[in-house]
C-alpha cells in the first residue's frame, strides 16, 4: 500500500501496531459473541411466546388469575441453548482463523505476609499481671521464684481531652506612685476575639471538616462527647478565621506555583448549595461578578444545589497543588489564577482552555493532553475498530517513549522527544489527513472526537517534544477528583466562597 502513512517502517512501531489490531479483534469478536448469544435468546423467547399464542389449542396458555397452576419444573424444552452453542462455537472458530493471540506476560506479586504487629511508634507502658497465690506459692515446696516472664501487646484507645487554658497577664505598678499608672504585658492576638479558641481547635475542625469529610452537625456531637457543646456557628466562625489566617499561605504558594514553566490543570464537579441570601461582592473583579450572576439566577429559578466546578493546578517541575473553586464551569477561573503566568498549560480540549492563548495575548501556550484523547479514541474500538486501533498503537508508542524518558534529565528527554515522538506524530499527521480526504466514511460515534479535535491535540503534542512537558496529566486529573470526593463535608467554607 503505497499511499498509506499510517502503515510504520520500523519492527518496535509494527509490532505496537499488530498488538492494537490483535486487541481490537479480540474485542470485536467478544462484543459480536454477546450479541450472537442475546439475538439467539430473543429468538427463543419470541418462539416460546408464539408457542403460546398460536401453537397447538392443547398446549395453549390463557392468563387466568383464577386458574392455579401445577410446577412441573423447567417447561423449557431439551436444547434450549443449542443456537446459543452453535453461535459460540461458531464464533470462536472464525477467532481462531483471524485474530492473533497476543500474550501479555505479568509478573505476580507476591502476596506480602500479614503483620500482626502493633506500630512501633506508638508510646508503650509496662504493667504486670496480676499473680494468683495458687501461681507464686507451691503446695510442696513453698515460694516460687521469677525465671522470666512473656509479654502481649493490647492497644488502647484514650478520648480526645478538652483542656482550659489560663493566661494571666501580671500587672505592675509603682509603690507609692499612683502617677505611673499600671504596666501589664500585651495581650496575645487570637484567632476569634477574646482569643477564646486556641489554633488546634481551628485545626481539628478543619481537619475533620476537610480530611475526614465530617459536617460540622456531626462535629458538634463529636466535641459533646468531650465535655464542649459549640453551636454550628460558632464552629463556622473558628473555621472562618482560620481561613483568613491562612490564605495568605495558599496565596505563597499559587505564586511559586505561577513560576514554573509548565502548570497542568484539570476540573471536576462538586454540588455548591444554594446559600439563602446572595453574597455581598468582595470586590468588582469578572469572579465576583460572574458568581453573583450564577448564585442570582439560580435564586430566581429557585434550584436548591448547584453543579460547582473545583480546579486542580499543579507544575510540572513544581510539586505543587493549587486549588481553586468556581460556582460553574466558566473561563474567569483559569483566567483569574494564571493572569501573570506565562509558560504553557497542559489541559482537556475545553473550549476555555482552547481560547486561553487568545485572551492571554499568547502570553500562554495551550497543549492538550493524550490521556484525554486516548480515552475518547478507545471508546470508539467498537465503531471505527481500523482508525480507533491505527491511532492507539501510535499513542502507545508515544507512551513507550515517555516510559523510557521518565528517569532522563530535561536535556535528554528533549533529546529522546525530538528523535523518536517527532517522527510518530508525523506520522499521526499524515494519517489524520488521508482519511480526512476518504470520500466515504461512516457515520461517527456519539462519543468520537472531531478531526479539528485530533488534531488540535496532535498538534499541541508537537509543540510538547519542544518543550519538555508530559504528555499527559494523570497526577492532575486524580488531585481535583481527591479533593471533591468530601462534597457533603465542605458544601461552604463561609458566604465569600474561598478561591484557595
Amino acid at each position: 500500500m503505497p499511499d498509506a502513512p499510517h502503515i510504520p517502517k520500523d519492527l518496535e512501531a509494527a509490532r505496537a501496531l499488530v498488538v492494537e489490531l490483535s486487541r481490537a479483534m479480540l474485542d470485536l469478536q467478544e462484543s459480536r459473541d454477546g450479541l450472537s448469544r442475546e439475538v439467539a435468546e430473543l429468538k427463543l423467547s419470541i418462539e416460546k411466546l408464539t408457542q403460546r399464542l398460536y401453537g397447538q389449542k392443547s398446549e395453549r396458555v390463557i392468563d387466568d388469575p383464577q386458574q392455579q397452576k401445577l410446577d412441573f419444573g423447567s417447561d423449557e424444552p431439551a436444547g434450549t441453548d443449542e443456537p446459543a452453542r452453535d453461535a459460540e462455537a461458531a464464533g470462536l472458530e472464525e477467532a481462531q482463523q483471524i485474530v492473533l493471540e497476543y500474550t501479555v506476560r505479568r509478573t505476580r506479586r507476591k502476596k506480602a505476609s500479614r503483620n500482626e504487629q502493633l506500630p512501633a511508634h506508638l508510646p508503650r507502658y509496662a504493667v504486670t499481671a496480676p499473680v494468683p497465690e495458687s501461681v507464686s506459692h507451691c503446695a510442696t515446696h513453698g515460694e516460687r521464684v521469677v525465671i522470666g516472664f512473656d509479654t502481649t501487646e493490647t492497644l488502647e484507645f484514650e478520648r480526645p481531652k478538652l483542656r482550659v487554658r489560663v493566661t494571666k497577664y501580671l500587672k505592675y505598678a509603682c509603690p507609692g506612685q499612683p502617677q505611673c499608672g499600671i504596666a501589664q504585658p500585651e495581650r496575645l492576638a487570637g484567632l476569634v476575639e477574646g482569643n477564646r479558641f486556641d489554633t488546634s481547635v481551628a485545626v481539628e475542625i478543619a481537619t475533620d471538616k476537610y480530611a475526614y469529610h465530617t459536617p460540622l452537625y456531626r462535629q458538634q456531637d463529636q466535641f459533646a462527647s468531650s465535655g464542649w457543646g459549640p453551636s454550628q456557628s460558632t464552629l463556622e466562625n473558628i473555621l472562618q478565621s482560620a481561613e483568613y489566617v491562612v490564605r495568605p499561605l495558599a496565596n505563597y504558594y499559587r505564586q511559586q506555583l505561577l513560576t514554573d514553566t509548565v502548570i497542568g490543570c484539570d476540573e471536576t464537579r462538586v454540588t455548591l448549595i444554594t446559600p439563602q441570601v446572595l453574597p455581598e461582592l468582595d470586590d468588582q473583579s469578572e469572579r465576583s461578578r460572574r458568581q453573583q450572576e450564577v448564585l442570582k439566577e439560580a435564586l430566581e429559578k429557585g434550584k436548591p444545589s448547584l453543579e460547582a466546578r473545583m480546579w486542580a493546578y499543579r507544575g510540572v517541575t513544581l510539586p505543587i497543588n493549587v486549588f481553586d473553586f468556581t460556582v460553574a464551569r466558566r473561563r474567569y477561573g483559569p483566567d483569574d489564577v494564571l493572569s501573570n503566568f506565562r509558560g504553557t498549560l497542559l489541559a482537556d480540549c475545553w473550549s476555555g482552555f482552547q481560547q486561553i492563548e487568545v485572551r492571554s495575548d499568547l502570553r500562554i501556550e495551550f497543549a492538550a493532553c493524550w490521556a484525554h484523547a486516548r480515552r475518547k479514541i478507545h471508546e470508539c474500538r467498537l465503531s471505527h475498530p481500523q482508525q480507533a486501533t491505527i491511532l492507539l498503537a501510535m499513542i502507545r508508542q508515544l507512551y513507550d517513549i515517555e516510559d523510557r524518558a521518565r528517569h532522563l534529565t530535561a536535556e535528554q528527554r528533549l533529546v529522546l522527544r525530538q528523535a523518536e515522538s517527532v517522527p510518530v506524530l508525523n506520522r499521526l499527521r499524515g494519517y489524520l489527513d488521508s482519511s480526512r480526504r476518504t470520500p466515504k466514511r461512516r457515520r461517527p460515534h456519539p462519543t468520537s472526537p472531531s478531526p479539528t479535535q485530533v488534531e488540535g491535540r496532535q498538534r499541541c503534542q508537537t509543540t510538547i517534544a519542544k518543550i519538555r512537558p508530559p504528555p499527559r496529566q494523570d497526577s492532575r486529573e486524580q488531585a481535583p477528583t481527591t479533593i471533591a470526593n468530601g462534597t457533603r463535608g465542605r458544601l461552604h467554607v463561609n458566604a465569600r466562597l474561598p478561591a484557595e
